[in-house]
């Protein structure tokens, strides 16, 4: 195990302790199912967060926010901005790492679907489209941040 996933291990063990309590007195698609929920509700919180600490919810502030966590991480790339999206790629996720560590690699798509709930929550009117986990063996985990229109 590389030493810069310990923490995230450190940040996953509790949420792992009550999926394997859980899983054990209501069985695993109950257990998944709460589980699923707690990481929505915190995705939603987080989403709000977001949008209070950089002042507006807008899709500037957000690229904004990639380009300085991309250049604080080299498994993080911003590949394109424009008017309407903003399309990121992750070349590694710990949160994946940790989870396979701790015996549990399915709950990083409980993990990753929060995702799509932290977005809407940041901005109504914005969606996440993802094309490539890590997860599910790809390359890279792709996300494209977007801006709704009368068509969506």
């Amino acid at each position: 195990m590389k030493e810069d996933v310990k923490p995230f291990i450190e940040k996953s063990q509790l949420a792992v302790d009550f999926y394997k309590a859980m899983k054990k007195e209501l069985g695993e698609e109950q257990a998944l199912k709460i589980l699923a929920s707690a990481f929505n509700e915190r995705a939603t919180d987080a989403g709000k967060a977001r949008a209070k600490k950089f002042g507006n919810n807008s899709l500037e502030a957000l690229a904004e926010h990639y380009h300085q966590a991309a250049a604080a991480n080299p498994n993080m790339e911003v590949l394109e901005v424009t008017d309407s999206y903003i399309a990121t790629k992750f070349l590694r996720c710990r949160f994946c790492e940790a989870f396979a560590e701790l015996g549990v690699p399915e709950l990083t798509s409980l993990l990753c679907a929060s995702d799509y709930v932290l977005i809407e929550a940041y901005n109504p009117n914005m969606f996440l489209v993802r094309t490539k986990t890590l997860f599910d063996g790809d390359d890279c985990c792709d996300h494209k941040w977007t801006l709704k229109t009368e068509e969506d």
